[in-house]
């Protein structure tokens, strides 16, 4: 079965706790890791449906077969500028095998259907599975943001990349 990207529920809590406090992937996260119950109201009240312009974060959950296997949020959503941050936690399970390529792929179908023109990536430069993902989908790297953020108190490098939406080509076999 195809990549489905769903709201958030209640249900998912759990699972994306549980990705957010894997240790691969907090190297690479700027919230602490304490506190997650409080991001419990962020993940469920975050919007999902990008006809309503209302908002400044719409997020998914990625899923197969009814499994959930990411998470997917468009951040910082500018509707005059038509422009958003994509961020994306792939399931430690589910590294590796091209799930986190088809949540992203999705997530940008989902921005440019909407409107959006431009949609970025912040990358931790050490973080090669995530430039590998990006950079498959045809973003460019637009540059280098040194000491961007603080990340387990450490300053960290990130590399910024965008995709615009008259480059988006959906690589083929990533029905959604």
């Amino acid at each position: 079965m195809a990549m489905q990207l769903v709201k958030p529920e209640p249900r998912h809590f759990d699972e994306w706790r549980r990705w957010r406090i894997d240790p691969d992937a907090r190297r690479f996260m700027y919230l602490p890791a304490t506190g997650l119950e409080a991001w419990a109201g962020k993940l469920l009240s975050a919007k999902s449906d990008l006809s309503d312009r209302s908002g400044e974060l719409y997020r998914w959950i990625g899923e197969v077969d009814g499994v959930p296997l990411g998470s997917l949020s468009l951040s910082y959503v500018d509707w005059n500028h038509l422009s958003c941050e994509v961020g994306y936690l792939v399931a430690p399970e589910a590294r590796g095998k091209g799930h986190g390529r088809a949540m992203v792929a999705a997530t940008l179908d989902l921005g440019f259907a909407a409107g959006l023109e431009r949609i970025t990536a912040y990358i931790c430069t050490d973080n090669e599975a995530s430039i590998r993902l990006v950079e498959g989908l045809g973003f460019q790297r637009e540059g280098l943001l040194r000491r961007h953020a603080v990340i387990e108190g450490q300053r960290r490098d990130h590399y910024l990349y965008a995709m615009l939406t008259d480059e988006w080509r959906r690589p083929s076999g990533r029905a959604t």
